[in-house]
């Protein structure tokens, strides 16, 4: 028989995923009418790795910790709502670069209004010095946890 949760508290890995998944539901949620039956949590991953000047595939799906192929369809399905658009990369006229249209920047200032509403009742219920800690601790913890650089084509390995 399983052991209650109050014999082992939520771990912090647990409480992160719990938290990152409240807050973009809550984020969803305050999106214009319309809008949050079309984006979905997953699409959200292309939003938060989209470079303002816009990114490559490969570069959203390396950030994201996702095949290329899944992005690809995160993409196109906002492509298709008209969030985002494919153009071509002016420093490689070969690649492409998925930009936000104007309709996508829309649903990012929503997403930042949103974020600091959640913010700011956090902020209310535990204080302001509260919240800072908390943002310190998790750039704290993400500084800490991060994965070393990946080695680009031709450097020098230093691991050797």
């Amino acid at each position: 028989m399983p052991e209650s949760t109050a014999d082992h508290p939520a771990s912090l890995l647990k409480l992160l995923v719990q938290a990152a998944h409240a807050v973009e539901l809550r984020l969803l949620a305050e999106l214009p009418p319309g809008l949050s039956a079309t984006v979905r949590p997953a699409h959200l991953t292309v939003f938060r790795h989209l470079a303002a000047d816009g990114s490559r595939i490969t570069d959203l799906a390396e950030a994201a910790g996702m095949t290329q192929q899944s992005m690809g369809e995160l993409v196109t399905h906002l492509q298709r709502q008209g969030l985002v658009e494919r153009r071509t990369d002016p420093r490689d006229r070969r690649a492409r670069l998925v930009v936000c249209t104007p309709e996508g920047r829309a649903v990012l200032d929503s997403a930042a209004a949103a974020i600091a509403a959640i913010e700011d009742a956090f902020a209310e219920r535990s204080g302001r010095p509260a919240l800072a800690d908390l943002k310190r601790l998790l750039g704290d913890l993400v500084a800490e946890t991060a994965p070393p650089p990946r080695a680009t084509a031709g450097a020098p390995r230093t691991d050797a």
